[in-house]
C-alpha cells in the first residue's frame, strides 16, 4: 500500500496538541466541519486513512504494545538479564517505572500509559460518521456512504476495545466534536454500548476487497466479526450474571464467519505461513501493514520477534543467540514430545534451549538493512483461527461439545494434530491450550488469562496474581497523570498509583 498522502487533519489541527493539555476537549474548526473539506470521495478516503495511520503509528512503534502481551506474566526468561522481561514477566510494573529501563528508553513501555493515541481515534472515527452523509460527491453512493461509516464505527469500537483492556474503565463518547470533560464510564457499559454499535452497522463492511492491497488492512466484514467475538469473550469474564448471552453471540458469529468462502485457514507449510505474516490472506481479518519498500516499518520492539530471534531472522551474522526464550516446562506442557504438530516443527529451533540458541520462527520475513536482518511482517491482529478457537471455547462453555470439537479441529487439523476428544473441564483446558499453542506470540496470551481468570491458577499461569490483585485491577496499565489535567471527573488506575 502506498503512503498515506494526507496529513491527517486531527493531528494537523487539534487533538494531538489539545488533548495534551485539556482531556476530551475538541473545537470543531471549519477544516473538519464546514466547506473547506469534506467535498470529495478523495477528501473521505484519505480521512479515513488517517485513521489507520494514527492506529499504526500507536501500535507499531516503541511501547511493545503487542508484545508486552506475550511478555507479562509469561514463562519468558531472559538469557542476559533484560530486567524488563523479568519485571513484565512478575507483573512488577512498579519496578519497571522505579528502575527506568526500558521505561522512556528503548522499549518506552511509558507510551503504554497514555491514551490519548486512541482518543485521536475515536474523535476522528466519530467526525467521519458524522461527515461522510454530507458530502456532495455525486460519485460517492450510498452504499459508499455506508462503508465508510462502519469502517468509523469499527475503529471506533477497536480503540476502546484496546484500551478497556489495557486500563479497564475509560471514558466514552460517540458525538463528533465533544468539548466536556469526562469522567470514566464502567467497562462492561463501554462494551455493551460498541456491540451493539458494531452490530448495527458490520453488514455495511463487505465481506473482502477485489483490490488485493486492501484485504485484511481496511475494515471487513471478518474483522468485524472478530473484533465482536472478543468483545463479547472479554464481557463474559466480567459479567457472571450475562455470560450465557455473550457465549451465545460468539457462537452466532461463528457460524457467521464460517458461512462465506472469502476466508479459509492457510495450509501450514513453511511458504505458507511466511505468506500468512506478510499479510493480506484469505485468512487475515485484520492486520497493520508493514512494507520495507514503501518505507512503511515498524519500530524494531512492535513484534515479538526481536525477543526471540536471531541470525538468520534477525540482527547481523554475528547474533547468534535470541534475548529470550520460554520454561522448558511451558514448551512440554503444550507440546509434547511424540504427539504429531506441524507448529512445533516449523515454528521453533531448540525449543528447549536455555543458552540463547532458542528460536520461534513464526515470524520469518526479513529483509536486509545495512548489516542487519530485519522483519517485515505484518502484525496480525485478529485472523480466522483465532476466530474459530474463540467459538469453540463459547460453544464448550455453553455445553455444546460437538460443535466446540468441530471448531477447534479445524484448527489442529490444519497443523496435522491428533483431534481433540475430551469433554467437560478437560475439553475447556484443551481449547485453552490450543490458544496458547496457535496465537503464541500474536498479543493474546496475557489478555487471554485475564478474561478467563487462569492467571490466577498455577495450572495455566506460571506468574500467578493474587486474587485481591486481580480484584484490585492489577492486570491493568497505570494511567499518566496527564490525563487529569482539566479533567475534573477524571480518576487514574488506583492499584497502580
Amino acid at each position: 500500500m502506498k503512503q498515506f498522502k494526507y496529513i491527517f487533519l486531527i493531528v494537523g489541527l487539534s487533538i494531538s496538541t489539545i488533548s495534551c493539555k485539556k482531556f476530551l476537549n475538541i473545537v470543531p474548526t471549519d477544516n473538519l466541519s464546514g466547506n473547506n473539506f469534506w467535498q470529495t470521495r478523495k477528501d473521505v478516503e484519505g480521512f479515513t486513512n488517517g485513521l489507520y495511520r494514527i492506529l499504526r503509528t500507536k501500535t507499531a512503534q516503541s511501547g511493545g504494545f503487542f508484545p508486552v502481551a506475550d511478555i507479562r506474566c509469561t514463562p519468558l526468561n531472559s538469557v542476559t538479564g533484560n530486567l524488563f522481561i523479568s519485571q513484565l514477566s512478575t507483573n512488577n510494573l512498579r519496578g519497571l517505572v522505579a528502575s527506568n529501563q526500558q521505561w522512556t528508553s528503548g522499549y518506552n513501555f511509558q507510551n503504554m500509559t497514555y491514551w490519548v493515541s486512541f482518543y485521536d481515534i475515536i474523535q476522528g472515527a466519530n467526525i467521519l460518521y458524522a461527515q461522510v452523509d454530507k458530502v456532495p460527491d455525486p460519485s460517492l453512493s450510498e452504499t459508499d456512504k455506508k462503508r465508510y461509516k462502519a469502517e468509523a464505527v469499527f475503529m471506533r469500537n477497536l480503540a476502546y476495545f484496546f484500551i478497556v483492556r489495557l486500563y479497564g474503565d475509560v471514558p466514552y463518547y460517540t458525538n463528533a466534536y465533544n468539548e466536556e470533560p469526562l469522567p470514566r464510564t464502567p467497562m462492561l457499559t463501554v462494551l455493551n454500548n460498541c456491540i451493539a454499535d458494531m452490530n448495527a452497522v458490520k453488514a455495511d463492511l463487505p465481506w473482502t476487497y477485489s483490490d488485493p492491497s486492501l484485504v485484511g488492512v481496511r475494515a471487513m466484514r471478518g474483522g468485524a466479526i472478530a473484533l465482536l467475538m472478543h468483545m463479547n469473550m472479554w464481557a463474559a469474564g466480567f459479567d457472571e450474571v450475562n455470560k450465557t448471552k455473550y457465549y451465545t453471540e460468539v457462537k452466532n458469529l461463528g457460524a457467521e464467519i464460517t458461512s462465506t468462502n472469502d476466508y479459509s485457514l492457510l495450509p501450514l507449510t513453511e511458504d505458507s505461513n511466511k505468506q500468512l505474516f506478510k499479510g493480506r490472506t484469505k485468512e487475515s481479518l485484520f492486520e497493520i501493514l508493514q512494507n520495507a519498500n514503501y518505507g512503511e516499518k515498524f519500530s524494531t520492539q512492535a513484534s515479538f520477534w526481536n525477543l526471540v530471534s536471531h541470525y538468520p531472522l534477525k540482527g547481523a551474522i554475528t547474533n547468534t543467540n535470541s534475548l529470550a526464550y520460554y520454561d522448558k516446562k511451558f514448551m512440554d506442557q503444550i507440546y509434547s514430545d511424540g504427539l504429531p504438530d506441524l507448529r512445533k516443527d516449523i515454528w521453533f529451533e531448540n525449543r528447549s534451549a536455555s543458552n540463547g540458541t532458542f528460536q520461534f520462527k513464526k515470524f520469518a520475513n526479513v529483509y536486509v538493512s545495512g548489516t542487519e536482518v530485519l522483519n517485515d511482517d505484518d502484525i496480525i491482529v485478529f485472523r480466522l483461527s483465532d476466530a474459530l478457537l474463540l467459538t469453540a471455547e463459547a460453544e464448550a462453555e455453553l455445553g455444546e461439545e460437538a460443535e466446540a470439537k468441530r471448531y477447534v479441529n479445524m484448527v489442529r487439523q490444519r497443523a496435522k494434530a491428533t483431534d481433540i476428544t475430551s469433554s467437560g473441564n478437560d475439553l475447556k483446558d484443551d481449547i485453552y491450550f490450543e490458544r496458547v499453542r496457535e496465537l503464541m506470540g500474536e498479543g493474546h496470551y496475557y489478555y487471554d488469562l485475564v478474561r478467563t481468570k487462569k492467571i490466577l491458577d498455577s495450572k495455566y499461569c506460571y506468574r500467578v496474581m493474587t486474587v485481591s490483585d486481580y480484584n484490585a485491577r492489577a492486570w491493568t496499565w497505570p494511567i499518566d497523570p496527564s490525563a487529569l489535567l482539566n479533567n475534573p471527573n477524571m480518576t487514574l488506575n488506583n492499584f497502580w498509583r
